[in-house]
Parts: C-alpha cells; sequence; structure tokens
C-alpha cells in the first residue's frame, strides 16, 4: 500500500490534536472502567496504528508484492521485525516471567483448519484489497471502502466462533515452540537463520528479475518532521513494531494479536441487536 496525499495535509495538525484528545479520553473512561493497564494497552494500541500507517506496513501484501513483481524491500523488512523480535521474546519466554508477570507465547498446531483458513484468508484479502493489519490502518486512515472489509472480517469472526469447536476437532499436528523444543539460544539461532535465507533470496530474485534492488525515495519531510508528517522508511516500522510487541508482551501477559478482537467486537454487536 502506498502512502497517500493525506500525511502531507494542511489540515493533518487539527486531525492529530483531534485524535490525540480522543485518546487520552478513551483512556480516561477505559482507566476508570478496567484499570491503568487496559488504559496503557489502548495507548499502545494507538501506537501501533500510527506505526502501521505511516509506515505503510503491511504483511501479507509484502508477500504478495514479491511474487507478483519480484520486489523484496516489504519482506526484508518483515525479517528485520522478526529477528528483533525473536532476540526480544525467546528470553523471556524461556523464562515464563518478564518484570515480574507471567507471560507466554501464542503456540497453536498446524491443523487442518489453518490450511483451509489460510486460503480462505488469501482469497479474501485479495476481494477486500487487505489483510487483517492492513485493513485497520487503512480504514483508520480515512479510506472508507475497507470498513466494508472491516465489517466482514468483524462477521465472519463471529460465525467462525459457532462452529469453532468442530474446525479444532480436526486432524492436527501438535504445537511447537521452538523455545520449549530447542531451548532459548539454539531457537534463537534457527529462526534468525531462517529469516536471513528469506531475506537473502528476496534479494537474489529481486536482482535477478530488476537487475538492482528497489531505491526508497526520502519523503517530503526530513528528521523529526518525518515522525509526524512524513511517510517512514519500512525499517522504522520494522523496529517500532517488534518494540511495542515486546511492550504488549510485558503488560498483557501475551504478545500482539491483530484478529483476536474481531470475534468479540462481533459478539458485542450481535448482543446489541
Amino acid at each position: 500500500m502506498q502512502q497517500t496525499s493525506t500525511l502531507s495535509s494542511p489540515r493533518l495538525p487539527w486531525a492529530a490534536l483531534w485524535a490525540a484528545l480522543l485518546l487520552a479520553l478513551g483512556m480516561v473512561f477505559v482507566g476508570q472502567a478496567a484499570g491503568s493497564r487496559q488504559a496503557l494497552l489502548l495507548l499502545l494500541g494507538g501506537a501501533l496504528g500510527l506505526t502501521l500507517y505511516h509506515a505503510a506496513f503491511g504483511f501479507t501484501s509484502a508477500w504478495r508484492v514479491f511474487i507478483r513483481d519480484r520486489r523484496g524491500a516489504g519482506l526484508r523488512a518483515q525479517m528485520v521485525m522478526l529477528a528483533l523480535a525473536v532476540l526480544l521474546f525467546f528470553p523471556a519466554l524461556g523464562a515464563g516471567s518478564l518484570f515480574g508477570e507471567a507471560v507466554r507465547g501464542n503456540v497453536s498446531p498446524l491443523s487442518t483448519s489453518v490450511v483451509v483458513g489460510a486460503f480462505l484468508f488469501g482469497i479474501g484479502m485479495q476481494l477486500g484489497g487487505g489483510c487483517a493489519s492492513g485493513t485497520l490502518f487503512t480504514a483508520g486512515g480515512g479510506n472508507a471502502r475497507m470498513l466494508v472489509t472491516l465489517l466482514f472480517f468483524v462477521i465472519g469472526s463471529l460465525v467462525a466462533t459457532h462452529h469453532l469447536g468442530w474446525w479444532f476437532a480436526l486432524p492436527s499436528l501438535p504445537p511447537t515452540s521452538l523455545v520449549t523444543s530447542l531451548g532459548v539460544l539454539p531457537g534463537i539461532l534457527v529462526s534468525l537463520a531462517l529469516f536471513a535465507l528469506i531475506a537473502w533470496t528476496t534479494v537474489v530474485l529481486e536482482r535477478r528479475r530488476h537487475g538492482s534492488l528497489e531505491v526508497t525515495v526520502p519523503g517530503e519531510h526530513q528528521g523529526a518532521a518525518r515522525l509526524l508528517r512524513g511517510s517512514w522508511p519500512l525499517v522504522w516500522g520494522a523496529i517500532a513494531l517488534a518494540v511495542l510487541n515486546f511492550i504488549t508482551l510485558a503488560l498483557a501477559g501475551r504478545p500482539w494479536g491483530v484478529t483476536s478482537a474481531f470475534a468479540l467486537w462481533g459478539a458485542k454487536g450481535a448482543g446489541l441487536l
């Protein structure tokens, strides 16, 4: 996804001020209703959304661009993000605690439901024009069309809860964690080797098709001004997402999950109806 002229709009300061005010009011409300930790998680969600939007950081879209156009900048940024995340997460997950609080990873089995769901998600992503994170940050950035995709993300998640037990009962492989099966240090080394291999593959194939790697053209704004008014380099987004995800682990006791709230939103909406 490409950045639009919205970032350099003269109205941006007012939009940013209103967004900051609404976020602050939301934190006050959530803090009173659910406690300070939930209020901090709301602030963290805002920071994640800001990062995704300014860096135009897509997950599945990076794979699509590489497969279709053999441009691998997005995939290499993902490998930077994953490498940093592994270095931050694995020691904490191996210890089972972080800053005195219990933490756990999201470890799930490779199952029939994952294989079927992956193909359904791939089709839906193409029709909807974005993955879960891409849908959220583009809708939040003012793309009203993505609200339709978001709506059906929520509806589909709600429908899935009705027959989730049937899917989970289908054949599956046991869940595997590199931290528990290999240990912290070997798990880190294996992961870093895999990420390096993927990044190296993108470099080779991109140069084979285009002759050179894609050069990112600097935006209009530089330095500190670029944080609020300009598009971010992908590596900025990669680093910020890894660090913010680690803070999520510290606050929530588990990593960041993009789509896990969709079923809850659908259930709340269905309850109101």
